[in-house]
């Protein structure tokens, strides 16, 4: 402070004497709920941003996951998180020009593409406005995860992966609390399912496999446990299958046969203790499950009974529209949406979608069909396939060298998780989503780490002696 220049305490005391000024003659505002909302969401972004690399990914997460969740501050946080976005993709896009970046890869260009054919489908939308809005956010989805992600992850990749774990294992703490305590916090038992499948469930499985310190392996071994049971507890279709094909997929590749063995009889033994001490309980769950995994409440319809009416609709809505479908983001329903202000509702100062530009299509695949039609889905569709394509690399990379620590592998089985989910539910292209937003980002810094892993020399045999990996690859999770 004694270094400064009088002409810099000049410039001081001028802008506190302005701030002091503006906020006296316009104290009568701070009165506006809405006004210290965005002011304090304002302040901390600012303070994020300083500290971009280390903050900004956990801001994002918070405002989506918020966003989402049925608490308090659920609408402030409904359209803030866009203007959490817009500028961690602005913000990252900077960063990622000024630091030594990562060259863009086929993932980015092909992202790119699928923003171009969003933003055409818009024009032919009966609710051009909207689909060119939820355009914006796919595109700023997309800009955030190829700039700013890389920045959360590259460089501090053991600190981002055990905040991961760390935030997953809260999440599933807070979960089963609020489970027990009757608080349907997720809104409906598929989201939570789908959050425990996608999110929590690969990483804990990974994070547990590799604890070393008994203390550690043993908490991160409960909330692998109770992520089980709240998947079970939901009775979610969509999230009890990716679950399994993530337990399989990982244990077959990394010759972890014992484990799938122990897993299986732990199954067996808990089923047959249940079946002893509580027969009837036993009976009542097992039809439970038979009906949810099976019919989903629509026996009398069969197998998938549950999707057949939502997926019916979207095939006859993609043979209505062929070529540029609906519009991204929106999905008339068939009542006269008017002009294209009709498909917008004031909802605490923003714009929110009405029944009239949304419903229920039953697969992430077929609703990104039915939005940018035949034409334009081809990007989607290539984005997918190097997408799992990226998986099939790291898997055939660990089935060579056996070994668990590469951080790729969480990233592989969240998108080989989230791929199989989207088969049953419509979250995989909503941008709003915090599913969205943790695959796609899992995704995009997946296609960056399977470049390093190929790089590196893997013995043609399996083997059970650990190499050492770079830093880009993997290491041993911390116990901390």
């Amino acid at each position: 402070m004694r270094d400064l220049k009088p002409l810099s305490w000049v410039g001081i005391i001028l802008g506190v004497g302005i701030v002091l000024y503006f906020s006296y003659s316009h104290f009568q505002y701070f009165g506006n709920v809405s006004l210290l909302g965005g002011i304090m969401l304002l302040e901390l972004m600012i303070a994020c941003i300083w500290k971009y690399d280390q903050r900004f990914f956990v801001l994002l997460i918070v405002a989506f996951v918020w966003a989402g969740l049925h608490i308090p501050l659920q609408g402030a946080w409904t359209g803030g998180r866009w203007a959490v976005l817009a500028a961690g993709a602005v913000v990252g896009f900077i960063v990622w020009t000024r630091a030594q970046r990562r060259p863009f890869r086929s993932i980015h260009l092909i992202a790119f593409f699928c923003v171009c054919a969003a933003f055409v489908s818009a024009t032919v939308s009966p609710f051009v406005r909207m689909a060119s809005l939820k355009a914006l956010s796919l595109s700023l989805l997309f800009l955030y995860c190829a700039t700013g992600a890389r920045s959360a992850v590259f460089g501090r990749e053991n600190r981002f992966f055990q905040g991961v774990l760390l935030g997953v294992e809260l999440m599933v703490y807070g979960t089963t609390v609020c489970y027990f305590l009757g608080m349907g916090i997720w809104g409906n038992p598929n989201s939570m399912g789908a959050v425990m499948s996608i999110a929590c469930f690969p990483f804990l499985l990974w994070g547990w496999l590799n604890s070393d310190g008994p203390i550690v392996k043993g908490r991160r071994l409960v909330a692998l446990l109770l992520c089980v049971y709240l998947i079970r507890s939901s009775l979610a279709r969509a999230g009890m299958v990716s679950a399994l094909v993530v337990v399989l997929v990982f244990c077959i590749c990394l010759g972890q046969y014992k484990l799938l063995g122990r897993i299986a009889a732990f199954v067996l033994v808990l089923v047959a203790l249940t079946g002893m001490l509580m027969p009837g309980t036993l009976d009542r769950q097992l039809g439970e499950l038979k009906d949810a995994f099976l019919y989903k409440g629509h026996k009398e319809e069969g197998v998938l009974g549950s999707r057949r009416t939502p997926w019916d609709k979207t095939v006859a809505t993609i043979k209505e529209h062929p070529w540029f479908g609906t519009g991204y983001g929106t999905s008339p329903s068939g009542t006269d949406p008017g002009s294209e202000f009709g498909a917008f509702l004031p909802v605490g100062g923003t714009l929110a979608s009405t029944g009239d530009t949304e419903r229920e299509h039953g697969s992430s695949y077929m609703t990104i069909a039915e939005w940018v039609g035949l034409l334009g889905v081809f990007p989607f569709v290539a984005l997918v396939a190097v997408t799992v394509a990226n998986v099939w690399k790291v898997c055939a990379w660990v089935k060579r060298t056996a070994d668990p620590r590469p951080y790729a592998i969480p990233l592989a089985m969240v998108v080989l998780s989230g791929l199989v989910h989207a088969n049953f539910e419509d979250w995989l292209f909503a941008a709003g989503s915090y599913l969205a937003l943790f695959f796609w980002v899992c995704g995009f810094v997946l296609a960056d780490m399977v470049a390093d892993a190929v790089a590196v020399p893997a013995p043609s045999a399996v083997s059970r002696v650990f190499h050492p990996l770079p830093a880009s690859i993997g290491a041993v999770v911390s116990n901390r």
